[in-house]
């Protein structure tokens, strides 16, 4: 069996929506633009891997300041408000 690997460069980010702040690692194409990737991927997903989240809003849980850990996060394109590197 062949196993095919697209090479990817690791971009850390910090992606604000209407809900929350994420900050974590989206994997791009090598030489390719982060611009590039999220308007390849509108009306869709992408995931964000490495992730800490954190609500701005009220959620009636207790978060603590670093926000809560996730191995993965899927963010809707349509919702981001501003994404910037880190």
């Amino acid at each position: 069996m062949v196993h095919m690997q697209i090479p990817k460069v690791h971009v850390e980010v910090k992606i604000k929506t209407e809900s929350a702040v994420i900050k974590g690692t989206v994997h791009t194409m090598v030489d390719g633009r982060l611009s590039d990737y999220m308007t390849t991927h509108v009306g869709k997903f992408i995931p964000v891997t490495n992730a800490s989240v954190f609500y701005t809003e009220k959620t009636g849980a207790d978060i603590k300041e670093n926000g809560i850990e996730r191995k993965i996060v899927f963010v809707n394109v349509e919702k981001i408000e501003m994404i910037e590197y880190l």
